[in-house]
């Protein structure tokens, strides 16, 4: 069994970034000052709710980047962002232009599955392919392959006179593969997590197995554990030490 005494290294937190609907650049402002105060205080990240047509912050990743500027050394992340409401190349040129204007220093939180009360909205989301979207950790696992700078197409080269196009997402971030983070609720999903190579975030959202007795501190244990195995075999099997 892994060791699970490690000692604490970082320390990062939470915030929500609510606002009032009617006056929401305060509230933005507020969250961006959060950050700034975080900072000084010496946290390691700041990591912000991703939340749809509500009053918190529905854009982590402006937010991340006017942060950025405002910060030279805490580490800005999401948790998380509902990847069923992302279109998964998009959302890989966002993050990799975020991540290079922040210097290195974004974490990607993401989680999969249908978005909520998708019934009410998927006329808006999606209105003509509602029915055909995977929500799956097959969309996952695609943006982790654009993120890390796999090919999209064979097309490439020059057209014209000054246009030049790629076959990967640009711009490339080297390094933000590796700090994809995957928020697990159940030991299937840590599990999986740490066998596609995903960061684990673990919260107070936990689903027990259900031989499991309802002991929130012995679940998330036990969901860590299942995680570090399953990223120690998939590192021994492609060699590497993680």
């Amino acid at each position: 069994m892994p060791d699970t005494s490690r000692p604490l290294r970082k320390l990062g937190f939470l915030t929500i970034g609510l606002f009032d609907p009617a006056d929401p650049a305060s509230g933005h402002e507020s969250t961006l000052q959060i950050i700034e105060l975080g900072e000084g205080l010496g946290f390691d990240s700041a990591w912000l709710r991703h939340r749809h047509l509500q009053f918190g912050i529905s854009s982590p990743i402006a937010m991340m980047a006017a942060a950025s500027q405002r910060t030279s050394r805490i580490e800005l992340g999401t948790a998380v962002t509902p990847l069923g409401w992302e279109n998964p190349l998009r959302l890989a040129e966002d993050l990799a232009t975020v991540d290079l204007l922040a210097g290195g220093r974004i974490n990607p939180g993401l989680s999969v599955g249908e978005p909520m009360h998708y019934d009410t909205l998927k006329h808006e989301l999606y209105p003509d392919s509602s029915e055909l979207e995977d929500f799956s950790y097959g969309r996952l696992n695609r943006f982790a392959r654009l993120i890390a700078g796999e090919k999209v197409r064979d097309f490439s080269g020059r057209q014209g006179v000054v246009e030049e196009f790629s076959n990967r997402v640009e711009p490339h971030s080297a390094g933000l593969r590796d700090r994809l983070w995957y928020g697990a609720a159940s030991r299937k999903s840590a599990v999986w997590a740490g066998a596609n190579g995903f960061n684990l975030l673990s919260s107070s959202v936990i689903f027990p197995e259900a031989d499991q007795e309802p002991d929130f501190a012995r679940i998330q244990q036990s969901q860590i554990r299942a995680f570090r195995e399953a990223a120690e075999t998939s590192a021994q099997a492609h060699g590497q030490a993680r």
